[in-house]
């Protein structure tokens, strides 16, 4: 990136905000609270409009390299006591909310990788996402092509374990719409309620002591592409938002027909998390 950079940007908005302020900043048409002022208070309203201000210049960086990300109109506003924020529309407009979601997780991932010390690796994404992009014209393909090759070209450019760093970090400054409970189906729901899953299945196994376990099955998933890996980059990063503290793996992918994959999914308590960006169907991680 040229210029400012989304995490100096970020840290501007961090500079601003405060515990317990009553303002925020919001999109003046949509009510929609996106990265990268999502979750934040400030204590008036003339620092709220110095950290819209700065949410303004975050989103354009992001559409030097990809026009199509979303713009708001964000506005300073006093925040009643019931106002709920969220990154995107809330479920019954979620659909919609496609390139949100996918922009919201690439600049998470890009912000990170800025603060880790991997702009060379930032920029070589960049380009091979752009050496690809212009043959495509849908905007949500477009979207899902971004997360797609953020998928693979950290799977192959970044060691595993600086991958599951990178993740759970860039998963820490995304907030998740819901909270279920239920944090897996949780996750499976808000990708199936964006259309990138159709359908899904959870078999859980094991007796739940030390380790978590499932098997999950997925349908018409839409960043399935003709390599044997599977992208998990989507999945890994919601889920890692609602688990911030369980190592996370992700193995054993099998393609079951044109339509399905399904995958094994463990969470404990310690341990070395894997497969967070993509997995080979041929390999158990």
């Amino acid at each position: 990136m040229v210029g400012e950079t989304l995490s100096k940007i970020r840290a501007r908005i961090d500079d601003l905000a405060v515990d317990g302020g009553e303002y925020w900043v919001v999109c003046g048409r949509t009510g929609v609270c996106p990265v990268p002022v999502a979750g934040a208070r400030f204590p008036d309203r003339e620092t709220a409009e110095k950290a819209a201000e700065a949410a303004v210049a975050y989103r354009a960086v992001l559409r030097r390299w990809d026009p199509q990300a979303p713009c708001y109109d964000f506005i300073a506003c006093e925040e009643p006591s019931h106002v709920v924020r969220t990154v995107t529309p809330p479920p019954t407009g979620e659909t919609a909310s496609l390139t949100g979601f996918c922009h919201d997780v690439a600049a998470a991932v890009f912000e990170t990788l800025s603060a880790q010390g991997h702009a060379d690796l930032e920029s070589s994404i960049m380009d091979v996402y752009c050496e690809t992009a212009d043959a495509i014209d849908d905007p949500d393909d477009l979207c899902l092509h971004l997360l797609r090759t953020l998928s693979f070209e950290l799977g192959a450019r970044l060691p595993e374990a600086e991958q599951a760093v990178v993740l759970r970090r860039a998963a820490a400054e995304l907030a998740n719409p819901d909270d279920t409970g239920r944090p897996l189906e949780a996750t499976l729901q808000r990708l199936q309620r964006l259309d990138i899953v159709d359908g899904y299945t959870v078999d859980a196994h094991g007796d739940g002591s030390d380790m978590r376990a499932w098997t999950v099955t997925i349908t018409n998933y839409a960043l399935t592409s003709q390599s044997a890996s599977l992208p998990t980059l989507p999945i890994a990063i919601d889920l890692l938002g609602r688990l911030p503290g369980p190592t996370l793996t992700v193995s054993d992918p099998r393609r079951l027909d044109g339509r399905q994959w399904q995958f094994d999914l463990a969470v404990t308590e310690d341990g070395v998390s894997g497969g967070l960006v993509r997995v080979r169907a041929d390999s158990s991680v």
